[in-house]
């Protein structure tokens, strides 16, 4: 644990100064045990070292690390930090509002570390099966919850880091990303058993600096093989995101089983340019022959939109 605590300390003093990346002061023992012990509960250890030998509240993802005084919050129903967290990670991936599950909230065995704006907020769990993990979570339920895929708190925020270091192109997508080069991350979206993985891999994709000519057909080659209809989804925004030979690669995806990849692979073929929308002839041939041989309305409705546009 040395040795990253160490690696977080260089990272922040070479960021850049328009980062902003101050931190509150450390902690102390004292201070960490009143609260624990209010509540029952000892906080993870990486979590521990983090706010006693690096800084307490700051610079970190979207608005920056809550300070301690709000790590129990209302909005989220955080405060009952002995009773158990029940969500397992990684065992699946939620697909939106019709699939989260019983579990929307309140939040108990969490505390909330950083606010991302109006309902979304990143928690860190304290009890139960995803103890030291991070995971996202809406107040008001619009979405289940879902993990982030680093270790503990230590792994996540030297990926922030890394994320900014590195240049990542929008960090807005943080929260569904994970860290590795492009060799790892491709072998995470090929290989991997987890769709929480996979899709985690795809996502980082989207933003994920200086990609090599050889990408979009390393997608494509996912997109085809990949079983589960999340990860596919995420697939065709790294495409989309790889520029306009990858825009051309997701005609592909107008005969995917799920109505909905099919919609987002039609609006994903246009691109927005100063002048307007483009859509260039060859993608516009595609999609007005499957408009001919789609059922789906809701689909033939996205394909007419993204053929109206231009």
């Amino acid at each position: 644990m040395n040795a990253r605590i160490t690696r977080i300390h260089t990272k922040l003093a070479v960021l850049p100064a328009t980062e902003m990346a101050v931190l509150g002061p450390p902690l102390t023992e004292r201070q960490l045990s009143d609260f624990e012990d209010s509540h029952g509960v000892r906080l993870p250890e990486e979590f521990r070292q983090f706010l006693i030998r690096i800084g307490h509240g700051g610079y970190g993802p979207t608005y920056g690390l809550l300070p301690m005084e709000q790590w129990v919050s209302r909005q989220t129903g955080t405060g009952q930090l002995a009773e158990s967290f029940p969500v397992v990670p990684d065992l699946d991936i939620p697909q939106g509002p019709a699939d989260q599950g019983e579990f929307t909230g309140p939040f108990p065995g969490t505390i909330t570390v950083v606010h991302r704006g109006c309902s979304d907020f990143t928690l860190l769990v304290v009890t139960g099966p995803g103890r030291g993990r991070l995971v996202e979570v809406n107040g008001e339920g619009f979405f289940a919850p879902r993990f982030h895929t680093d270790s503990d708190f230590l792994s996540w925020y030297e990926r922030w880091l890394d994320f900014v270091l590195t240049g990542h192109r929008d960090l807005t997508r943080f929260a569904d990303q994970m860290s590795g080069n492009e060799a790892q991350l491709v072998a995470t979206l090929l290989d991997d058993e987890l769709p929480t993985r996979r899709r985690a891999a795809a996502c980082t994709f989207i933003t994920h600096p200086d990609p090599s000519i050889d990408l979009p057909g390393t997608l494509l080659r996912a997109l085809t093989t990949e079983t589960h209809p999340a990860v596919r989804e995420a697939i065709l925004r790294a495409l989309a995101a790889q520029g306009e030979h990858g825009r051309d690669l997701l005609a592909t995806a107008l005969t995917d089983p799920v109505p909905g990849i099919r919609s987002l692979a039609a609006v994903l073929m246009t691109t927005r340019a100063p002048e307007g929308w483009r859509l260039p002839a060859q993608r516009r041939e595609a999609l007005s022959q499957h408009l001919v041989n789609e059922t789906d309305d809701s689909v033939r409705d996205s394909i007419q939109r993204a053929l109206n546009l231009t």
